[in-house]
């Protein structure tokens, strides 16, 4: 809705993403217009508006949902008195998604022989830029690596199947089944708070995140052996809780040891980027149990098109606030 006129504004009515970068205003990447917003609570020019009534009576009446669960929010909240495009309401924003993903090749084969990532799990999300949200990605990647798996199962002898090993696999997944203990769900919560903190979700500092690790080694050595499930049900969300807190441990260390500020990652202690020394992208592994960190350089050498430019530089940033 911003390119037809729709809104951010500061409680003095200003839109205030014009003092951040005078080119794009409110028409942003949501990375930056969420910086904005922060920026001016910190000031005290919060809450945060949006505000409709720019828009054209026609673009309204077009952009107004009237159909799936957009349209039931839309009759929804106006008999609770709320209208989207009336009145200017308070704006929260929220954490979406990390960004992230499996490391593999053009195929999807990853370091795992025979496994192969598609999709979110490789994590290049379009979102609305390609169109269609996830789906092209989803399409593209899935052919490519479903083609390379066959490719690899085929003239391969039929592996014969370990029922002992089986077996024990079983036993260690099952051996949760019926066993009090803290539920799954807590330990889900407990890593959406760690996240969701403004100087670990937004703008990161070196100490949320390292306060953000030592939340999770806490969970992970005392509530995750703990764990129970009471039910099937519970027994996945049990190993979601698990898969949830070694994810949220991932991401905080590779964003706590990027010493730059770079597109969505925006680091307070280290505001502006640095190509001389973080051109480049974070891998991590477990090796013998150990979790390991390196970095790969981004081979600008190969790419026949060679970006000249950045986004990030169309915005400008008031100081952080000084730590104490």
């Amino acid at each position: 809705m911003l390119p037809k006129g729709a809104r951010f504004l500061n409680n003095k009515g200003e839109d205030f993403m014009l003092k951040y970068s005078p080119k794009f205003g409110a028409k942003a990447d949501p990375h930056y217009n969420t910086r904005g917003m922060i920026c001016e609570v910190r000031a005290g020019n919060g809450p945060i508006l949006f505000d409709c009534s720019k828009m054209s009576a026609e673009d309204v009446e077009t952009m107004r949902p009237r159909a799936g669960w957009m349209g039931l929010n839309d009759k929804k909240l106006r008999a609770m008195g709320m209208d989207f495009f009336a009145q200017k309401l308070e704006w929260m924003p929220q954490v979406r998604h990390t960004y992230g993903g499996i490391v593999a090749d053009l195929d999807g084969a990853t370091a795992i022989k025979g496994l192969y990532a598609a999709g979110l799990a490789r994590n290049p999300d379009p979102g609305v830029y390609m169109g269609g949200w996830a789906t092209c990605i989803t399409a593209t990647t899935g052919y490519s690596a479903g083609e390379a798996a066959a490719r690899f199962v085929e003239g391969h002898d039929a592996v014969p199947f370990d029922k002992a090993y089986a077996a024990d696999r079983l036993n260690g997944i099952l051996r949760y089944l019926g066993r009090d203990g803290i539920a799954p769900k807590d330990v889900i919560a407990d890593m959406r708070e760690v996240m969701s903190a403004p100087d670990v979700a937004l703008m990161k500092t070196g100490r949320g995140l390292s306060r953000g690790l030592d939340r999770v080694a806490e969970v992970r050595g005392e509530f995750l052996p703990e764990l129970g499930a009471r039910d099937a049900h519970e027994l996945a969300k049990l190993f979601e809780a698990t898969s949830t807190v070694l994810l949220t441990d991932l991401c905080l260390t590779a964003a706590l040891a990027r010493k730059e500020s770079r597109a969505g990652h925006y680091r307070e202690d280290y505001p502006q980027r640095d190509n001389a020394n973080w051109l480049k992208w974070i891998e991590q592994r477990q090796v013998d149990g150990r979790h390991e960190l390196h970095t790969v350089p981004v081979p600008l050498d190969d790419y026949p098109v060679k970006p000249y430019r950045y986004y990030m530089d169309n915005f400008t940033w008031p100081e952080p606030p000084r730590a104490d």
